[in-house]
């Protein structure tokens, strides 16, 4: 494979999408926390990533949407997200193997402080 930036630079690539909605589609409940599946279930985030490497897409974005402490501890999970997220990249570079760019997922929160509500 072409280094990202050059194949970046030279065409537009196609990322991955709606990891949780193959999750759920696959019957992970919503209630779940789809980030710990790397470490409980990698088998089937690999098998959505290989999905949508098959599908053509150039980029896979890790299983690790919610995979911080805040967002984990709402599940019990607080203490686990060194693991999550290793296990999410290492579960994406697996399934792209020369096929496919990864790139780490991150999201906020989604918790807010009596300060931020003002």
């Amino acid at each position: 494979m072409k280094p990202f930036l050059q194949a970046l630079d030279e065409r537009v690539l196609v990322c991955d999408g709606a990891m949780g909605t193959m999750l759920y589609a696959k019957g992970v409940f919503i209630n779940r926390c789809f980030d710990s599946l790397n470490v409980m279930s990698p088998d089937t985030v690999t098998e959505i990533h290989q999905d949508y490497v098959r599908a053509g897409a150039d980029v896979l974005e890790t299983n690790t949407f919610g995979a911080n402490r805040i967002k984990l501890r709402s599940f019990g999970l607080g203490d686990t997200v060194r693991e999550i997220n290793l296990e999410g990249a290492r579960v994406a570079k697996k399934a792209a193997r020369d096929q496919a760019y990864v790139a780490g997922r991150a999201a906020s929160t989604s918790s807010f402080s009596k300060r931020s509500a003002i």
